[in-house]
């Protein structure tokens, strides 16, 4: 870990504050945890967390500058759970930094995440599908 993940531990600890979960550092063979509030800090999570930063090794963005050379690099990727959103930082030569917040750190983007999703699930949702149009 360098001063630029300890600065972002910072940066994120006064920012987010309460709602800061969690931080880990991955290189391709090791990783360590940077950060973990007391609460999130189960068995299970120890458990889990090598299983995870496994998979994220092997994520691959789902636009690739190469592909789309309009959005340019990829910086961060975003999963918004219920419980929580994890931000994922990926670095050169297969190292990353992966940030758990509770939902209220990312108020808009959980919100919109979820209005989607109602509208996805709505019984209504075909009015909001994109109709053919006439030739």
């Amino acid at each position: 870990m360098g001063d630029a993940h300890r600065q972002l531990h910072r940066f994120v600890e006064e920012r987010a504050g309460d709602t800061y979960r969690t931080m880990f550092y991955y290189t391709a063979d090791d990783w360590e945890t940077i950060y973990v509030r007391d609460d999130v800090a189960t068995d299970h999570l120890r458990d889990t967390v090598p299983e995870i930063i496994e998979r994220t090794r092997e994520a691959r963005a789902l636009v690739r500058e190469e592909d789309y050379e309009t959005l340019g690099e990829t910086t961060a990727t975003t999963e918004v759970h219920e419980s929580g959103v994890i931000i994922h930082f990926p670095e050169e030569d297969h190292r990353g930094v992966l940030v758990s917040l509770d939902p209220d750190a990312a108020r808009q983007l959980t919100g919109f995440v979820s209005h989607c999703v109602t509208i996805l699930h709505s019984p209504t949702a075909s009015a909001f599908k994109a109709r053919p149009t006439p030739d």
